[in-house]
Formats: structure tokens, sequence, C-alpha cells
């Protein structure tokens, strides 16, 4: 049984309010109510009902109390005693992303923190982008690494990089679009190789094509970069992609009313999170490894696969 779980319904018991509880505990009224929820399914009983403003105690709750509050003592006596005799406890930190973001922005970084902190041990959940906000806010995941926009679910948003969104051909781009980017309305005439829309960047070249009122010539649209490069290799259109995508065909930056096309990639995590200290130092070090974008021209090689 999560620990979150058990101090949540403690607190709402206690206070009778979920407004009350979540301030006690320093989270959002919607992240404690889906906590309540989650633990009411789990256990298969009503703990709550609404009373006015408040919140009542079913019988269950009632019969549940002193099982939780034993439990809470159980944990915090044996965390103490952890410290007492210097015990660093194990730290299992478990990042959810999706396949490239895992094998570009989140591998590369797990070694060396790991070495630096032998008592953590990261674990990854492979999942699409529609996905990793609810493995983050079910507890099935320490934290999310996303580039997706993030709404107010009560979590943290810790800014990792922005990305470009790119175009990619095996021929020069020209020399105003290598200094200033192509033009979406340009790159909508040629043949393109896209992304799904289980990715971020294509959806946000989806938004900005909808804005211009453009009708792009879709040639190929996959779920694998690796698969679209290759196809712009053999000369069958443009590949669009997010900026970490390693290829050795030449790229410029899209460009769509002056503004050039990016997603924020961040990580997101729970703030009641019991190894939110941890979580948040492997989130700089995530950052820190993209080092501060120097002045950059529009046509450069990119530097690892899709987020």
């Amino acid at each position: 049984m999560d620990k979150r779980l058990l101090e949540s319904f403690v607190a709402v018991y206690r206070s009778g309010s979920l407004v009350e509880a979540a301030e006690r505990l320093n989270i959002s009224q919607s992240a404690l109510s889906r906590r309540i929820t989650e633990l009411q399914h789990r256990l298969g009983l009503p703990l709550f009902e609404p009373s006015g403003r408040g919140m009542a105690a079913t019988t269950d709750a009632h019969d549940l109390l002193p099982l939780a509050s034993s439990a809470l003592e159980g944990i915090a006596r044996l965390e103490a005693a952890a410290r007492a005799n210097s015990v660093q406890p194990a730290v299992r930190i478990t990042v959810a992303a999706t396949a490239h973001t895992i094998e570009t922005v989140v591998a590369p970084g797990i070694a060396d923190f790991m070495r630096a902190r032998p008592h953590i041990r990261i674990a990854v959940i492979e999942a699409s982008g529609v996905e990793i906000e609810d493995l983050v806010l079910s507890g099935d995941a320490s934290m999310g690494i996303t580039g997706r926009p993030r709404y107010d679910a009560g979590l943290v948003d810790h800014q990792i990089v922005r990305l470009d969104i790119l175009a990619a051909s095996p021929q020069p781009f020209s020399a105003v679009e290598r200094r200033n980017g192509i033009d979406l309305r340009a790159l909508c005439e040629r043949d393109l190789l896209v992304l799904d829309r289980g990715y971020q960047s294509r959806l946000t070249l989806d938004a900005a094509v909808r804005l211009l009122s453009l009708s792009p010539s879709i040639r190929h649209e996959g779920g694998s970069g690796t698969v679209i490069l290759a196809l712009a290799r053999a000369g069958l259109g443009t590949a669009v992609i997010p900026a970490t995508t390693r290829t050795d065909l030449h790229t410029a930056k899209i460009v769509a009313n002056g503004i050039v096309l990016g997603m924020d990639l961040a990580a997101i995590w729970d703030p009641a999170l019991r190894w939110r200290a941890e979580v948040e130092q492997f989130a700089d070090q995530l950052r820190a490894s993209f080092s501060p974008a120097p002045a950059r021209r529009a046509e450069h090689r990119s530097i690892g696969p899709l987020p």
C-alpha cells in the first residue's frame, strides 16, 4: 500500500475537508481527490461521502482509521531507526518516457547518477506521450519526461530543454533557409515525411498547419524516426523531426509567422512524492546534460533520437 494514500486518507478523515487536508499535505485538491479515489478503488470500499461543504467518513472509514494510523506509525518508526543507525534508505526512482526519450535523454545519465548515489536505483517505463502524465498521477512512475503541454494536475513541472522542430533533407537548404529557417508555407509545398500523432512534434506541426490553413502533402506517416529519415535519405521527401534526432542529413529550423516551431521537454512529478529530492536531483542532471545553446545557424546537425 502506498504511504501517500494512507496519509491522504488520515488527513481527510481528521479534517473532514478536502481543502484543509490538501493544504496540510501541500498538494492540490485535485491530486488529493485522485488519491482518495484510488484508495477506495483498491480497497473496494466507500470511505467518504459529501456532507455540506465537507466530507463525512463512512463506517468503513471509521474501521480503517486505526489500521492506517498504525501502519503510518510503523513506517515512521522504521524510518527513524534507519536514520539513527545511519542507514541510508534504498531509493527506487521509476521514470516514464517515450522509448526515444529514454534512449537519448534518460539512459545516458543513469550510470553516472547512480554511481555518485549508490543507494539510488533507476528503472524506466516505456510509454506513449499521452500515458506519461497518467503514470505519474497514479504513482506507477516517480517522474515523467514529456514534451506534451501540462495542465493543472497538481504536478511539479521542471523544464529540461526547449527543442526546435526541424526539416531534414539530403539536399542543402538555401542560404536564407540556413540563416533564418524554412518557412512552413514553403515546407508544405514539398512532400513530407512525418511522425504519427503520438509524438508532440507532430501535434505542434499540425497546430501550425491549421493556424495557417495549409494543406501539406504527407508522403509518409509513421512511428519511427529512423524510417522517415531513411525515406528522406532515399529522396522520397523532407522529414520533420524534433531537434534531438541524430541524422547526417541537412537540417533547418521550421518557422511559422516568424516563430520557430518547438516544444518544451520537461520532467514532471508529484510534489508529495517521498523521494522528491532525489527525483529533482536527477531532473537537474538531465537539464545540465543539455549545454546552453551557443549562437546557432539555421542548418545544423542534431544530437540524438526522438523524444
